[in-house]
């Protein structure tokens, strides 16, 4: 048996869900794994949550960035210097 301890109490993981589907021909199994202690996996899962979140903004933040640095640099006047 493979080792997979939660991330949080380190109790060995189970087998939440497990399905098996076609993609590009090729049949790929997935496995869902869960703390055994409920309470625990609830409380991870909301981490993972706010981590997931925290980078879906830190995303959202950079793309607003590039799409502002964009569209200045479309409207930005360049100056020649002559002497």
């Amino acid at each position: 048996m493979q080792d997979n301890p939660c991330i949080r109490c380190g109790k060995e993981r189970i087998v939440k869900k497990s399905w098996r589907e076609n993609i590009n021909n090729s049949l790929i199994t997935f496995t869902q794994t869960a703390c055994p202690d409920p309470a625990c996996q609830k409380i991870v899962e909301e981490e993972l949550q706010k981590k997931k979140d925290k980078i879906a903004s830190i995303h959202e933040e950079s793309e607003k960035r590039r799409k502002f640095n964009i569209r200045n640099r479309k409207t930005k006047k360049t100056y020649s210097h002559t002497t």
